[in-house]
């Protein structure tokens, strides 16, 4: 408890000034209610290896990393060079799978190059501020392996040797309290960074960015992703509800029909049935069949809801993370396993 005390007053001392502002708040404001304060490791990070799907990767707090290696059958802690903050974003690089990144909240960004065995700490050229950096989204460029950018309480930031040095990019910025990055498919130089206030959007790899809709500032963007079959789609999740965008993100339109709770954490695609999305609340996990029309709140899911997953190849299969553990379904979200990461 003195731990989540601790890195909750400092953490609101350089921020207050974004919690007075009504109903921007991020996920950041659920994570610190519950990080460090309840019993067992709360998941906060999911990824899986695209070049192996039966590789899942979990980031927890207390500085979890956890690995399996049979579609989260069983798990291994694998902390090697870790610290012990809360591991807030993972990534894999597309290009060599081996090599991934944890983000947490805490000090800053780690690297292995041996699929999670041993980290190192690459900060360099990061605003490190030992117990209120908060690396909130990591996303690694499709075809250049050395290049990364990070979404961080003090803005985004990009290296192109793999972490080894970061560069401030942050041009355009009218807020720098960055929570969540996107790849465009269809334009690896089309970036979005969701904010507290609004989406902003890059075409030329950070070197500038704008506003993408000036209604968007009314939002705290927790998540954005995109349909990878039609690229001209994507959706976010905010502190207002879901939204859609058929043209690229130029304009939104609200999915409302079927929610109950309007502060969305995370969504996630079907990657064989675009139709199909899943969206995390505190309530537990709404799905919809129809492209964002309609939305059920499943009745089974676990609640309390950091972030979900689907599997790249095996349509049905999602994993979810929450303040209580890690939780996974075969059927579409229907039934759900509590699956055991010690």
């Amino acid at each position: 408890m003195l731990i989540c005390v601790t890195m909750a007053n400092a953490f609101l001392g350089n921020n207050m000034k974004f919690f007075l502002v009504p109903l921007r708040l991020t996920r950041w404001f659920l994570f610190l209610a519950v990080l460090g304060c309840s019993q067992g490791e709360n998941v906060l990070s999911i990824a899986l290896n695209q070049h192996n799907p039966k590789t899942v990767y979990i980031g927890t707090t207390g500085g979890g990393f956890y690995k399996s290696t049979d579609e989260g059958a069983t798990f291994k802690k694998m902390n090697d060079g870790l610290s012990g903050y809360n591991i807030t974003s993972v990534a894999v690089n597309p290009s060599i799978s081996s090599v991934l990144y944890a983000g947490t909240f805490g000090d800053s960004v780690y690297r292995s190059v041996d699929g999670g065995r041993q980290w190192v700490l690459t900060h360099n050229g990061l605003n490190v501020n030992a117990g209120t950096q908060a690396i909130n989204s990591i996303v690694v460029d499709p075809e250049v392996a050395e290049i990364v950018y990070v979404a961080t309480n003090h803005g985004v930031y990009k290296t192109t040797d793999g972490g080894g040095e970061w560069q401030s990019v942050n041009l355009g910025f009218a807020n720098r309290f960055a929570i969540t990055l996107a790849f465009d498919p269809s334009d690896k130089n089309r970036l979005l960074a969701g904010t507290n206030e609004g989406i902003y959007i890059t075409s030329n790899g950070a070197k500038n960015w704008t506003i993408l809709d000036p209604e968007t500032k009314k939002w705290a963007v927790n998540t954005i992703v995109f349909d990878r079959t039609n690229p001209s789609t994507l959706y976010t999740g905010t502190n207002q509800g879901v939204f859609k965008s058929t043209d690229r993100g130029l304009t939104w339109q609200r999915q409302a029909n079927g929610f109950s709770s309007h502060f969305i954490m995370t969504i996630a695609i079907d990657p064989a049935l675009s139709q199909i999305l899943y969206a995390g609340s505190k309530d537990g996990i709404y799905r919809t069949t129809d492209g964002g029309e309609t939305w059920h709140l499943l009745p089974d899911s676990p609640r309390s809801i950091s972030v979900i997953a689907t599997h790249p190849q095996i349509h049905g299969t999602l994993f979810a993370g929450t303040t209580h553990g890690l939780y996974k379904s075969i059927d579409q979200g229907g039934n759900w396993t509590k699956i055991n990461l010690y």
